[in-house]
């Protein structure tokens, strides 16, 4: 598909990928991305198995907190939408005090600049979000 141009992405032609996390891997699809489309908006969607948590994302510029497993910079943004099951959000600041909020389908959890954050999977079930990020970070 040629870069920047309008495309109809179908969720049945993309593969769930493995993504690191803390127990096990969870799953993800790219459906939009810089690597696709050229896009400085990226979307997917994520599936959790019950008790999976994602590694700490951080929003940080120049964070050197140990727990945390990618980095984005401080200029990224992103938010996801909670189409099924039960999730927890966890997050902090760079002195490590933050907060957590349960979410259910229909929810959108925003992570602005300057944060880190993790989502666990807090239902006895499969769970799945959709999530966009802008810039896209591949």
């Amino acid at each position: 598909m040629p870069e920047n141009t309008p495309a109809l992405i179908r969720d049945s032609d993309l593969a769930w990928e493995p993504y690191p996390a803390r127990q096990g891997s969870f799953a993800i699809k790219r459906h939009v991305s810089r690597a696709g489309q050229g896009s400085e908006l990226a979307m997917g969607v994520c599936e959790l198995q019950a008790g999976q948590s994602t590694v700490w994302w951080s929003f940080i510029e120049g964070d050197a907190a140990p727990d945390v497993a990618m980095h984005f910079g401080g200029r990224a943004y992103e938010a996801y939408y909670v189409l099924s099951g039960r999730f927890t959000f966890f997050w902090q600041d760079s002195n490590d005090a933050g907060d957590k909020v349960e979410a259910g389908p229909g929810d959108v959890f925003y992570f602005a600049p300057g944060w880190r954050y993790r989502v666990e999977n807090s239902g006895g079930t499969t769970a799945q979000f959709l999530w966009t990020m802008a810039p896209a970070a591949m």
